[in-house]
Parts: C-alpha cells; sequence; structure tokens
C-alpha cells in the first residue's frame, strides 16, 4: 500500500481522540438512586463552574482539553456537615481537579476518572418559565388520550372543581392518597400532539400535602 495511503489511517484515531466533546451549558443534577443524600449539581456557563458538592458550594473556571474537564481556582464555602458527607463532598471536589473525562450523551453528562463515574442530566432552560401554584387531588381519574390512561386531577385553588390534566409533572410522583399543594414551573410546547397538554409542567417545590381517606 502507498505511504500517503497509510497516513491519514494512521492520523484518523489521533483525530478523534483530539475531538472536544460538546458540552451544553446550563444546570446539571446528579443521576443517583440513594434518596438519603441530597444529589450533586453542576452549573457551566461561559467558563464558569458552580454548584452543589454535597454539603457546600464551590466555583470556579473551567474549560475541556482533549475530553478532558480542566477546572481551576476552585474555591468553596465553609460549612461542616457529618463525616460521611464530607467524604463524599472530598472525594468529588478532588475528581473536579484531576481532568475528569468527559462524555455526553443527549442530556447526560459524564465525569469519570479510572473506576469514579458521575453522571448528571441537563435541566430544562427555566428562564422564560412562569411559576403557578397548583393543588394535586389525591387519586387519579380515568382518562382517554389515544387510549385509556390514569390521569391527575388538579385545580388552582381549594374551592375550585378538580380538573383533568393529560400529562404528568416533571420530578413529581404523587402517592395515593396524598394530596399536594406544589410549585410548579410552566413552558410553552409547540406543536403538542392531540392527546398532550400545551403546557410543560415541572416541579419546583412541595409546598404542603396532607393525608386524605379516599373511598
Amino acid at each position: 500500500m502507498p505511504i500517503k495511503s497509510i497516513l491519514p489511517l494512521c492520523l484518523l484515531p489521533l483525530l478523534v481522540a483530539c475531538q472536544q466533546p460538546i458540552v451544553p451549558e446550563g444546570e446539571y443534577v446528579q443521576l443517583t438512586a440513594s434518596t438519603t443524600q441530597k444529589p450533586l449539581r453542576l452549573k457551566l456557563a461561559d467558563g464558569r463552574l458552580a454548584g452543589f458538592t454535597g454539603c457546600n458550594n464551590a466555583m470556579g473556571n473551567y474549560s475541556l482539553d482533549k475530553g478532558e474537564l480542566v477546572v481551576s481556582q476552585l474555591a468553596s464555602t465553609m460549612m461542616a456537615c457529618s463525616p460521611e458527607i464530607m467524604q463524599r463532598e472530598q472525594q468529588f471536589s478532588q475528581l473536579l481537579q484531576q481532568r475528569p473525562r468527559v462524555s455526553v450523551d443527549g442530556k447526560i453528562l459524564t465525569l469519570s476518572k479510572d473506576d469514579t463515574v458521575y453522571q448528571f442530566s441537563l435541566q430544562p432552560d427555566l428562564s422564560n418559565a412562569s411559576t403557578r401554584l397548583i393543588y394535586v387531588a389525591p387519586e387519579r381519574k380515568t382518562c382517554t388520550g389515544v387510549g385509556k390512561m390514569q390521569c391527575l386531577q388538579v385545580r388552582d385553588s381549594a374551592n375550585d372543581n378538580w380538573q383533568l390534566h393529560y400529562g404528568e409533572i416533571e420530578g413529581f410522583s404523587p402517592e395515593p392518597g396524598i394530596e399536594y399543594r406544589v410549585r410548579i414551573k410552566e413552558l410553552p410546547v409547540a406543536n403538542p400532539p392531540a392527546d398532550a397538554p400545551a403546557k410543560r409542567w415541572i416541579l419546583d417545590m412541595i409546598v404542603e400535602q396532607k393525608l386524605v381517606k379516599t373511598e
């Protein structure tokens, strides 16, 4: 084979290795199965990194170099938490400063170093969202979209009648028998399907909840 044909093949792995991942700016929340620990959070924007590292809030500069996250001038607040939480925070803070590998798959950001892996989910941009307070009924009702389904019942005021909501509230998993009042972020949906709501609802916080007897 001619030498000129070999060179491009030899350079291909180097070109692939040097490609930078495209990391969307925004706020990321850790994907975790733990229910006893607050998820870690990262916000990446304009070369600045900020986030919740387990107990404290950290901030610094960041850049990407050969598929690695380079963090500099990392500073942190100085709150004290339990030894377990502080150990978790120290491990994550150390990883941020050790040029972890970066990969992006859709809205999932992965940071890895050796056998340590952290995964984060990109959160929706809520800068243009409106805020609403709604009540969520303690039980769902059968409704019909494309087919039979179980819809949430919601209302704006405690004196209003319940209305069917043909969708879900992202980040919210209501338990049967509990009535909730929640604060949500509302975003318009462009060209929604005929059986889907024209607004996207995202949980901001649970304001109150109470146990209700249902028949």
